[in-house]
């Protein structure tokens, strides 16, 4: 239950809010500029999910793909994570900043949890929550985890 709760906690925070502002809503007399209020909230969660949603690396669409990365002489930092979760969609942008700093010196793997391969590979490295990163050597060597965040200090001093 608390792996379905933190998978999806933005779609839950959405609904809940959009109730709430609904509920308040019907039991006064609205008028033209609630309606607008109303519409602006709802636009506002769609637009950032639609902006802010993790999304998968392209490419990994089978387990063996993502396994042969791991071990194949760069680091590889694996990330499970999932578009509906609120954590998963706050790190993106820095998970993206990573990628784009370090370039070639790793690799960064963002798997869906939802999707079929990461549903695979979830029970091969046996997580609870998104997102996790766990972090590799050049070698396939587990170096650490970090489960909710990331902290892109310890990446970095882990590829020296």
């Amino acid at each position: 239950m608390s792996a379905f709760i933190n998978q999806y906690s933005f779609v839950i925070l959405a609904v809940l809010l959009v109730a709430v502002a609904g509920v308040v809503l019907l039991t006064r007399k609205p008028r033209w500029n609630d309606y607008l209020a109303f519409a602006v909230i709802l636009g506002g969660l769609i637009g950032a999910w639609i902006i802010l949603h993790p999304r998968q690396t392209p490419l990994m669409d089978n387990s063996r793909a993502v396994q042969e990365m791991i071990g194949a002489g760069i680091p590889t930092l694996l990330e499970f994570q999932s578009p509906y979760c609120l954590a998963c969609t706050a790190i993106a942008p820095r998970v993206e900043q990573l990628e784009t700093e370090l370039g070639d010196q790793i690799h960064i793997i963002r798997l869906n949890v939802q999707d079929p391969v990461g549903r695979e590979l979830s029970a091969v490295y046996h997580f609870e929550f998104t997102p996790t990163f766990i972090f590799f050597d050049s070698q396939g060597r587990e170096l650490w985890r970090q489960v909710g965040g990331l902290d892109a200090e310890r990446v970095r001093s882990s590829l020296k």
